[in-house]
C-alpha cells in the first residue's frame, strides 16, 4: 500500500518523522484528510486533533496553531503544540485553562488578550483529545 511521509515539528523539536497511511488535521475550514499522493497544498492548522493512521493503528495528538504543507508526497506540519493523547497531563492542562480564563477576564492589551485566547484554545484542544482517547 502506498504511504506518505509525515514530519511534525514544533519550535522545540521534531515530534514525528515517518511513513504513514493517512493524516487528519484540523483547519479553519474543518478537518481535512491527507492520503498518499495528495495534491500539493498549504493550509493553516488550528488547535484541535491530529490523527495519524498506519495500518489499523491510529495515533491521536492535540495540536496548536501552525501551517501544513503537502509537497511531493511529504506532509510537513509546523505547529506550536503537538502532544500525543497519552502524554497529556490533564491536571496541568486544567490549570493552564483556568489561568487563561482568568486572564481573559482582566483588562488586557490586544496582544495580551490574543496570547490568553491562544493559550485557552490549546488547553481546550488538549483536554478534548485526552478525554476522547483516555485509556482506562
Amino acid at each position: 500500500m502506498s504511504q506518505l511521509h509525515l514530519k511534525i515539528v514544533t519550535p522545540e523539536k521534531e515530534i514525528y518523522d515517518s511513513e504513514v497511511d493517512m493524516v487528519t488535521v484540523t483547519t479553519p475550514d474543518g478537518e481535512i484528510g491527507v492520503l498518499p499522493h495528495h495534491a500539493n497544498l498549504m493550509a493553516q492548522v488550528i488547535p484541535g486533533e491530529l490523527k495519524v493512521k498506519i495500518g489499523d493503528k491510529e495515533t491521536h495528538m492535540a495540536t496548536g496553531s501552525g501551517l501544513l504543507q503537502m509537497i511531493n508526497n511529504t506532509l510537513i506540519i509546523a505547529t506550536d503544540l503537538a502532544e500525543r493523547a497519552e502524554d497529556i497531563d490533564e491536571k496541568a492542562v486544567e490549570e493552564a485553562k483556568a489561568r487563561a480564563q482568568a486572564a481573559l477576564e482582566q483588562t488586557l492589551t490586544d496582544e495580551e488578550y490574543a496570547t490568553a485566547a491562544a493559550a485557552l484554545e490549546k488547553a481546550l484542544a488538549q483536554l478534548k483529545v485526552k478525554r476522547r482517547h483516555r485509556v482506562s
